[in-house]
């Protein structure tokens, strides 16, 4: 993702306790089948599994998997001091980043070899140092097509050091393994790029050997099943990465599903909870909504299906109506046939994320992103009836 902000630019610190990492590099437990393991037998949920942001949050980079506009014209990001910039480039087949001083003559170039983010709204990339990752200084805004300083990084300064920690790989890919030698930690080349089915699933080496050889069990042995845990674990399945910005009391890279997330992350100290953010924390909003108080059995995945690509905010309308009547709406002769379409719109709106926000040359930008708050929102409702009729994206 891109932007900066309290969120983005803590989490993208090196600030985790030393006993972590060393607990970290002594872990040995990380799943090894990848989606493609699942995909023997479960063709059709991995065909559409593999369409979504999640499985695409991070991934290597290839002509596929980078968006960021690299013709001429269009690859250069100008800062607010004279003489420096950033150009993108693409040749022989890689990408590169290259700040420029032209004022001192100095340059520096490093090769992007990963791709954060799925692209939807846009990517960050970093590159491969001594066994360690790091950030790159420009991202890429997809909407505006055009390129951005990355989080953390203050405008007009050529810099490369923003050193990648387990912590934000925990909720941008599957596994990260750490390798330690007597002077420095590492990271392991065995990793899992990507939101992949273990993250959910758990470790599911055992499951693919034990139905391998047993073809004819058509009951899913050892493997976990996210619809058969409480609400309690199904919704911290989900606030592993939802939750926003938590201190870690474990290992990145530890939890598993059906664990109470509570003993891996910490809840902020009493009076000191933020307003949960658009951006980062949808759990919180959702917490707080009096649909998710009211009902025993909603979690985040009665709503989503984390296995498809969920775009068109018309399709959520028949799971409002589970529960809430039409023609008990007071403003339903006001808004018509707009009911069948605009529930999202008018009670889940785009809220401005305090998270997230884009620093510029000349501006500051924010991102909008869909409130899990649900709730009666009149100013929005008023806004949404003036409009014209569209489909719109969550």
């Amino acid at each position: 993702m891109v932007g900066t902000g309290p969120h983005l630019s803590s989490i993208m610190m090196p600030y985790l306790p030393l006993g972590l990492v060393v607990a970290a590099l002594a872990s040995g437990d990380q799943p090894r089948p990848s989606v493609r393991s699942c995909q023997v037998c479960h063709r059709q949920i991995v065909a559409t599994f593999i369409q979504t942001a999640h499985f695409h949050t991070s991934a290597e980079a290839t002509r596929q998997s980078v968006q960021g506009r690299f013709s001429e014209g269009h690859n250069v990001l100008r800062t607010g001091v004279p003489g420096v910039y950033f150009r993108a480039e693409g040749r022989d087949g890689a990408f590169y980043q290259t700040g420029v001083d032209s004022a001192h003559s100095r340059s520096r170039t490093e090769r992007i070899d990963l791709v954060i983010g799925s692209g939807r709204r846009g990517q960050t990339y970093l590159y491969w140092r001594n066994g360690l990752l790091f950030e790159l200084p420009v991202s890429y805004l997809t909407a505006s097509r055009r390129w951005i300083n990355s989080p953390g990084y203050p405008d007009g300064q050529i810099d490369f050091e923003r050193v990648i920690v387990p912590q934000c790989l925990d909720c941008h890919s599957t596994s990260f393994p750490l390798n330690a030698d007597r002077r420095a930690a590492r990271y392991s080349g065995d990793y899992q790029l990507g939101i992949q089915c273990e993250k959910c699933h758990g470790p599911g080496e055992a499951h693919v050997t034990y139905h391998t050889s047993h073809p004819a069990d058509t009951l899913g042995q050892f493997i976990l099943n996210p619809a058969r845990f409480s609400r309690d674990r199904k919704v911290d399945n989900c606030a592993l990465c939802h939750s926003g910005a938590r201190d870690p009391l474990r290992p990145p890279f530890s939890y598993r599903p059906g664990a109470v997330l509570d003993e891996y992350l910490a809840l902020p100290s009493v009076g000191q909870t933020p307003v949960p953010d658009v951006h980062g924390n949808q759990v919180g909003l959702l917490q707080r909504s009096k649909c998710f108080r009211s009902s025993p059995g909603m979690s985040c995945s009665t709503c989503h299906d984390v296995h498809r690509p969920q775009r068109d905010v018309a399709a959520f309308v028949p799971k409002c109506l589970t529960c809430h009547q039409i023609n008990q709406h007071p403003m339903a002769e006001q808004i018509g046939e707009r009911m069948m379409a605009s529930c999202i719109d008018c009670h889940m709106p785009n809220r401005r994320s305090r998270a997230i926000e884009i620093n510029t040359p000349g501006s500051r930008v924010a991102l909008y992103y869909r409130s899990h708050e649900i709730g009666i929102y009149r100013d929005v409702t008023a806004a949404v009836l003036r409009s014209p009729v569209e489909k719109r994206n969550p």
